[in-house]
């Protein structure tokens, strides 16, 4: 058996992960020389080089990029073994990863997370926020909260609710130019759209039971909601936007909806989870409680 320990397994990780010795200590709240030794240690006992060092960057090498993927499960192999001697105690403890969009993480998951985190005290939560999907694998997330329609895939998916979505513009826009009536008129009006990688370009509708698409133009197009509604409040076109991140801005009389027969059919909320064995008591707290406490507009 190689003599090396515990830290030295989590500082190699720490540093493929955030990919350089600086970020890794200030995770590690270690200095940079610290965990540059225990890496070197680790490599000296496993008599194999783990990383490439450039100036640039660090890659991991052949053997390094195998031992991590195998240090990495059994990392998670210990945090399962942690909580199934949990779940006989009232406790949370441990880490919990989630990853959400940017909009839905600042206006709808950060109360309901701060809520249980109350009645977890014990739990340690990093939420990242980004609206680009997350790799669940990769970045070692227990839970990342996802809207639309899924791929197909081997992750589990737990529905949490609805997402409504509807049309709207200011109402000096529509002064300007007019209000649609149907959907066909949308083009003639400047769409600020979202787009992502699972997204059509145009803007969808419903009408006598069919969920449409038509193809829309404009000078704005964005992979985040906040920015699509206040380019709309500001009068530079209509868009297409959920409830959560628009809803301040009408009661405000700052947008305006419009099409209100035609709203497309709602997106589905999920909270996506690994598929293991073995459910750590933490991930399925935390689904359970936004399935119990997440309010669809």
């Amino acid at each position: 058996m190689q003599q090396y320990d515990l830290v030295s397994l989590r500082s190699f990780i720490a540093v493929v992960d955030k990919g350089n010795f600086n970020q890794a200590a200030e995770l590690l709240e270690a200095s940079t020389a610290a965990v540059s030794r225990r890496v070197s240690g680790l490599e000296k006992a496993l008599g194999v080089k783990l990383l490439n060092r450039t100036t640039r960057k660090i890659d991991l090498t052949e053997s390094g990029k195998q031992f991590y993927d195998d240090v990495v499960n059994i990392f998670h192999s210990l945090e399962e073994a942690e909580e199934r001697i949990q779940q006989g105690t009232n406790t949370i403890k441990g880490t919990l990863r989630i990853a959400a969009g940017v909009s839905f993480g600042i206006n709808c998951l950060s109360p309901l997370l701060t809520s249980f985190m109350k009645l977890h005290p014990d739990l340690e939560v990093q939420l990242k926020l980004d609206d680009h999907t997350t790799d669940l694998v990769a970045e070692s997330i227990d839970i990342a909260i996802r809207i639309g329609n899924l791929k197909d895939s081997t992750l589990v998916a737990n529905r949490i609710g609805y997402i409504p979505r509807i049309f709207c513009a200011s109402p000096d826009y529509l002064s300007k130019h007019g209000i649609p009536l149907q959907p066909k008129d949308l083009s003639q009006h400047n769409c600020l759209r979202y787009i992502s990688s699972n997204a059509k370009y145009g803007f969808d509708y419903f009408r006598d039971g069919v969920e449409h698409n038509i193809d829309v133009s404009g000078s704005l197009s964005t992979n985040n909601g906040d920015v699509l509604k206040d380019a709309a409040i500001k009068g530079i076109g209509i868009t297409l936007l959920p409830p959560f991140i628009i809803n301040d801005a009408i009661k405000k009389g700052e947008l305006q909806e419009i099409l209100a027969d035609f709203r497309p059919q709602p997106f589905g909320l999920y909270a996506v989870r690994q598929s293991r064995d073995f459910t750590p008591a933490k991930v399925t707290a935390m689904i359970n409680y936004l399935k119990e406490n997440y309010i669809t507009y």
